[in-house]
């Protein structure tokens, strides 16, 4: 499974749509295979979900993001997980040790409550 975190620098980018990088984790087994760094000038907003899919991400990692950047991942069969703010290498543990919680700005104004690696509203 390939996942993917916007990045700005060694820490979650606050803003999907405007990172300038993804780091790309590719996991077996709950163990990190491979880490690469992808740049992502000349792919914002619109584009990144085609762009993510290209390298064959799952799951995407992010601060914030805008509705329009949700429904475009979702469309591509890409799970997100939103509203993480930390360092990159601890969100990668969290997330492998089944402890990473989206926060409140992935599933605006439904019902729902939050487990390991998903939100439980029905818009994933």
């Amino acid at each position: 499974m390939k996942i993917a975190i916007a990045t700005e620098g060694n820490i979650v980018s606050a803003h999907f749509g405007k990172c300038e990088n993804f780091t790309i984790i590719d996991v077996e087994n709950s163990e990190i295979k491979e880490k690469t760094v992808v740049d992502t000038t000349g792919n914002q907003h619109g584009l990144l979900p085609d762009f993510l899919m290209s390298h064959g991400v799952e799951t995407v990692i992010a601060g914030g993001m805008g509705d329009g950047a949700k429904q475009g991942l979702i469309s591509k069969g890409i799970h997100i997980i939103a509203g993480i703010s930390g360092e990159i290498d601890e969100m990668i543990r969290k997330y492998l040790n089944g402890t990473l919680i989206a926060g409140q700005g992935n599933c605006e104004g439904h019902d729902h409550s939050h487990g390991s690696h998903e939100c439980s509203c029905g818009n994933h």
